[in-house]
């Protein structure tokens, strides 16, 4: 949790506007600064006046002024020193959908107490706040969630909310402005600081049906259909031993039970490497623009994907045309099946931005150099070019298994027979399944 102190800046002039939020009065502050000047000068003159009459009730009405003015000075020029504010949440990375915490703490650090204290802390829309009414105040993208408080000395003041990842990205949150001044509104101070919290929403991911991609690699976790070598990792059963067999793989307990010596048989398989290659390019032509939901769904898939292909043990990349947030290149997740390859699928994911940077034909001639032989290629895609078709064969014709996941409606293009597809329509609000059903 950070705790920021505030620095506050007075506000000599100043209007509370419709919706409540702090604007400055440039006519508002001429006017104050001539009537604050006679005040001073009445006050003077009642004064002296109070004692050359003397009268004491015209004397006890300028004191009580008086100690107006002074606590109204006080509050002012005090409100916001030693006031502390800040916001925690329980995890600033979660999945789509998924609630968490979200305190906020404001702590007042001094004798003098507070009648009133106003903070606006500004949200993306992409993350609702349960059981909070937000408002926008000033920023065009962002809400923002008002507390009013009123402090004793030395008292802190925590609040408890539920935030929602209500879609996929990287989102700040902040800043904070906050408002304090006197009980009778003759003076208003405000601090503003830029105090960001950066909150990542992964992808959502729904249940993957039918994928059935083919392998082609010779050594690895999964039966193939090429007979070419034998997995050291799946023992088939034992034989008897034959001039020329590797020593290495003598079955030692068989061989005593026998009196013969037996040699360990092992299933040919195959490595299950899938490479995803995501299109965020949705209309042919590249800097046309893109189609949001277009995109969100392809983005889901590939979350989807690449989450089942992991609970099967199976070794899963990704890349795609777009770059991450604040990079310039393209993104690239290598092939991996370890522990820690979730997690970086999902926050490569969660970050994509958009235009892409390279056609998706591009893309693949590129990441076809990188890929080792056999390993299987998913492509997902709202578009598929003719450029596009043509690099998959290539990729079929280098030894690769292949496959296209069209997004959001039919190909435009007869695709080849050579390259299995597969058509995902439901928008991903929508979607609690995909079912993939590679046809050919």
């Amino acid at each position: 949790m950070f705790r920021f102190p505030l620095k506050p800046v007075e506000l000599e002039p100043a209007t509370i506007g419709a919706d409540g939020h702090f604007l400055p009065s440039r006519e508002l502050t001429d006017g104050r600064t001539v009537l604050s000047r006679l005040g001073r000068l009445m006050l003077v003159l009642l004064l002296g006046l109070s004692f050359i009459i003397n009268n004491p009730l015209l004397l006890l009405l300028d004191v009580l002024v008086l100690i107006v003015l002074g606590a109204s000075w006080l509050w002012g020029r005090f409100c916001l020193v030693g006031v502390t504010y800040a916001r925690r949440f329980a995890t600033t990375h979660f999945n789509f959908g998924e609630e968490t915490d979200l305190w906020i703490e404001v702590v007042n650090a001094k004798p003098l107490p507070l009648t009133w204290l106003r903070t606006e802390d500004a949200f993306p829309n992409e993350l609702k706040v349960q059981s909070a009414e937000l408002s926008y105040v000033g920023h065009e993208k962002k809400q923002s969630l008002i507390n009013l408080y009123s402090l004793r000395w030395y008292e802190r003041v925590r609040r408890r909310y539920r935030v929602v990842g209500r879609q996929r990205g990287v989102f700040q949150v902040g800043p904070v402005n906050v408002l304090s001044g006197d009980l009778f509104g003759f003076r208003l101070r405000r601090s503003e600081m830029d105090y960001q919290h950066r909150v990542v929403v992964y992808p959502k991911i729904v249940p993957v049906k039918n994928l059935n991609v083919l392998a082609a690699r010779p050594v690895g976790d999964f039966k193939t259909d090429r007979r070419i070598t034998e997995d050291a990792l799946r023992l088939a059963g034992v034989r008897d031993y034959r001039v020329g067999d590797n020593t290495r793989h003598l079955h030692w307990k068989a061989t005593a039970r026998r009196a013969a010596l037996q040699m360990k048989t092992f299933d040919p398989s195959a490595s299950q490497q899938i490479m995803i290659l995501l299109n965020c390019q949705t209309l042919e032509r590249l800097f046309d623009g893109h189609v949001s939901d277009f995109l969100e769904t392809a983005i889901v898939v590939a979350a989807s994907v690449a989450n089942e292909a992991l609970e099967e043990r199976r070794s899963i990349g990704l890349a795609t045309n777009a770059a991450l947030r604040g990079s310039k290149q393209w993104m690239h997740v290598p092939a991996s099946r370890h522990a820690s390859q979730p997690l970086q699928l999902l926050e490569a994911l969660a970050q994509i931005d958009v235009p892409p940077l390279i056609p998706f034909e591009d893309l693949i001639r590129l990441e076809s150099a990188r890929l080792p032989y056999g390993t299987t290629v998913l492509a997902i895609s709202s578009i598929a070019t003719d450029p596009i078709l043509s690099g998959l064969l290539d990729l079929r014709s280098s030894g690769h298994p292949i496959g296209l996941i069209s997004i959001g409606r039919q190909p435009t293009r007869s695709i080849p027979p050579q390259i299995p597809y597969s058509v995902v329509t439901e928008n991903w609000t929508d979607m609690t399944s995909i079912d993939l059903a590679f046809g050919k």
